[in-house]
């Protein structure tokens, strides 16, 4: 069993992935084998924190469901596919670079159609939710904005079909997905647009929409951050940005005061290579600790 290993090498996790990927190919084994198999392994890549080699396995998961699903595009197969999108995005996140699954989520949007046309709605709203935080972790806000808003209306659809309870036991509750537009929006140019709280008061009633935009103002907090980053100059180059910043810190994430040395390579990058002046947010907050 692989919960049985301690301290396991990365060659160890590596070899026992690529068993793990003949047996989800096999036909002789059942599902229920295959899905307990993945289960365990996953839980030992999360307790040995291999992130490395979580990356790699979902990367080879992800690249042989889509090929299949490109072969034979079924809900089913979407459904996989959004899943090896979710691990990537799991592992990602835990390497401090969640904005890296960015071109596996754009490579979801055929799968996310078909899962939608299927009506898979349960399946949608997990995903949407899921991608909207890694979006919002990595500080995309307009991606993140765009996948709670379509959480947000997944969520409405189950509930018109009389589902309250997710799979996983959560309550449908829309004022979650309502807090977190108003959140997301005002990161971005439009901020909170008037089809946005057209929407949400729609939703919500009155009382309840008060409620839920007094709750995301407060989540906002007093911390400025440069308005340039709202900017489409900005925006169309944040991924080969973080790539550029990433080498220059030598892939080296997370660790005390990390956000110090990525704020300054940062500045240095925009200046020298986009003539884009941006001030960090130390900058902009005097007396406020970062770290």
């Amino acid at each position: 069993m692989y919960h049985t290993m301690h301290h396991a090498s990365e060659d160890e996790l590596r070899a026992k992935g690529e068993a793990l990927e003949h047996l989800l190919q096999s036909t002789e084994s059942s599902e229920q084998q295959k899905q307990t198999a993945l289960m365990e392994y996953l839980a030992l890549l999360n307790n040995e924190r291999a992130t490395s080699v979580g990356v790699w396995f979902s990367n080879r998961l992800f690249d042989r469901v889509s090929a299949a699903f490109r072969a034979h595009p079924t809900s089913e197969l979407a459904v996989d596919l959004l899943y090896a999108c979710l691990l990537l995005q799991q592992f990602h996140a835990m390497d401090f670079a969640p904005w890296r699954a960015h071109p596996y989520i754009a490579d979801c949007q055929d799968a996310l159609k078909a899962i939608a046309a299927d009506g898979k709605d349960s399946d949608y709203l997990r995903f949407c939710q899921a991608t909207a935080e890694t979006y919002a972790e990595a500080r995309w806000w307009p991606e993140a904005l765009h996948y709670t808003i379509q959480m947000h209306e997944a969520a409405k659809r189950l509930m018109a079909k009389g589902v309250t309870l997710l799979e996983n036991g959560a309550l449908l509750d829309l004022r979650d997905s309502a807090c977190a537009i108003c959140l997301y929006a005002s990161q971005t140019a439009d901020g909170m647009t008037a089809a946005l709280s057209e929407m949400l008061l729609a939703d919500l009633g009155a009382e309840e929409y008060a409620v839920v935009t007094k709750e995301a103002h407060e989540t906002i907090g007093d911390t400025v951050t440069d308005p340039v980053e709202l900017t489409p100059e900005y925006l169309s180059i944040r991924y080969e940005l973080e790539e550029k910043i990433d080498e220059a810190l030598e892939h080296q994430r997370g660790y005390y005061d990390y956000c110090k040395e990525y704020w300054m390579v940062k500045k240095l990058i925009l200046r020298s290579d986009y003539g884009i002046q941006w001030k960090s947010p130390a900058t902009l907050n005097p007396g406020t600790e970062f770290h």
